[in-house]
């Protein structure tokens, strides 16, 4: 086995020390840092157009639903319209049919 000198474990000591420096360096460069920034940005304007979609849903489910009671409100003015035709309509027909019979009969 092979014994290291006291200048060896140094020399070994510092390129380790170095080693360590420069990933140290690495992570904590300025490049990193505006990375981070960068993602943090990114990330904060994810959640603002999660929010906006989630608003913009909600409004499109209340004007949906605005439209349906617009239209129900519609079907039940026309029905109402069409019954009062149908009534008048009718009260033609029996006046007609009275005014037809009793012509009838007078003229006998």
């Amino acid at each position: 086995m092979s014994t290291l000198s006291t200048t060896d474990i140094i020399n070994l000591q510092s390129n380790l020390n170095e080693t360590i420096d420069s990933i140290y360096d690495a992570t904590s460069s300025p490049n990193m840092n505006s990375k981070n920034e960068l993602l943090a940005q990114k990330q904060q304007r994810q959640i603002e157009q999660q929010a906006e979609i989630e608003d913009k849903t909600n409004l499109i489910l209340t004007r949906s639903r605005m439209l349906q009671i617009a239209e129900e409100r519609n079907m039940y003015k026309k029905k109402i319209i069409f019954t009062l035709l149908a009534v008048i309509l009718l009260i033609l027909i029996i006046t007609l049919t009275t005014y037809v019979f009793f012509a009838k009969q007078v003229k006998k």
